[in-house]
C-alpha cells in the first residue's frame, strides 16, 4: 500500500508545481480548466491556481496518512481527497481541451488508480 502513498504523492508534487507555475505567469493556460484560455491565465485564474495548488497539497498529504507515511491527518480527508480525485479523473477525461486530456487524463487516472489501493487497506 506504501508504494500507492509515494506514487500518488510524487504526482500531486508535480501538479503542485504546475499550479506554482501557472500562478506566476506560466503560458500554459491550453493545459488547463478545460483550455479555456491560451497562454497565461487571467489574474482571478492566477490566484484560483494558488487555490488548487494548496488543495492538491491537502490531497497528497491525506493520501500519505492513508498509507502510513505521514500519520497525523484524520481519516475523513482521505476520503474527501478520494472523492476530489475522482471527480479531477472524471473532468480530465472529459475536458474539451485535447491537450489537456491527453496530458491529465492519464496521470489523474493513476492517482485514481493509487487511491483505490489506499481505500482498500
Amino acid at each position: 500500500m506504501i508504494w500507492a502513498g509515494w506514487v500518488y504523492v510524487a504526482l500531486i508534487a508535480i501538479l503542485v508545481c504546475f499550479q506554482a507555475c501557472m500562478a506566476v505567469g506560466a503560458p500554459w493556460g491550453h493545459l488547463a480548466n478545460g483550455g479555456r484560455w491560451r497562454g497565461r491565465l487571467p489574474p482571478a485564474m492566477r490566484v484560483a491556481a494558488v487555490g488548487q495548488g494548496a488543495l492538491l497539497a491537502f490531497m497528497g498529504m491525506a493520501m500519505a496518512a492513508q498509507a502510513g507515511i505521514a500519520p497525523g491527518w484524520p481519516s475523513w480527508t482521505f476520503w474527501a481527497a478520494f472523492a476530489v480525485t475522482i471527480a479531477t479523473t472524471i473532468a480530465n477525461l472529459a475536458t474539451p481541451s485535447p491537450a489537456e486530456r491527453r496530458l491529465w487524463g492519464p496521470v489523474t487516472v493513476v492517482l485514481t488508480l493509487c487511491a483505490l489501493r489506499l481505500a482498500f487497506v
